[in-house]
């Protein structure tokens, strides 16, 4: 069994972060578009926030392929004042289904933060609590558009209509059960059955 880790770490941006209102900021895409695609194969996943000019990210994979991607990003020019957050050995991922979400701080975060009585989103002064807090509340975020889970990517729509087929078949089995049962209950008071 592979030895699960998962590291999260805070870091600055080093390029300019202002954007027009509705518009993306290229570098992030890229960034994001870099993260996909380098980390399917090595079977890593995880989340990216961003706010403020600041960074949170969280890896999940494999120990030895998280600790070599960080040690890559020590040395990334796209940002800087790496901290190290979190590492530790896990059961189980908590982001298995993205090779790299991708969340922008949105109001909900900002709320956490004015819990925490912090103005700005700085993840550098989070303590293990928020950070903690922050990865569940990543977690069960959505994204306009999900990324299929790691493993098929790229293998067209039919492996995504499967997944949705599954995400949605617990849902599908209740209604069902439930419009069976309503039925029959209708119609044993009419005294049909």
């Amino acid at each position: 069994m592979p030895d699960l880790l998962r590291l999260v770490y805070a870091s600055k941006a080093n390029f300019d972060t202002s954007v027009a209102e509705g518009e993306k900021n290229p570098a992030l895409s890229e960034i994001l578009t870099q993260c996909r695609r380098n980390n399917e194969p090595k079977n890593i996943c995880g989340v990216l926030c961003y706010g403020d000019g600041f960074f949170f990210q969280c890896l999940e994979g494999d120990r030895s392929a998280v600790e070599g991607l960080y040690d890559r990003l020590l040395n990334d020019g796209r940002h800087r004042d790496i901290t190290l957050l979190s590492k530790r050995a896990v059961p189980q991922r908590m982001f298995r289904q993205w090779s790299m979400k991708f969340m922008n701080v949105d109001s909900k975060i900002r709320r956490m933060l004015q819990i925490e009585n912090l103005d700005e989103f700085q993840p550098h002064s989070f303590s293990d609590l928020m950070v903690e807090r922050l990865l569940v509340e990543l977690r069960d975020a959505s994204e306009k558009r999900r990324p299929a889970p790691i493993g098929t990517q790229g293998r067209g729509a039919s492996a995504r209509q499967a997944g949705a087929a599954r995400e949605l078949m617990p849902g599908l089995v209740f209604a069902t059960a439930a419009g069976v049962l309503a039925i029959v209950f209708g119609l044993m008071l009419a005294g049909l059955i």
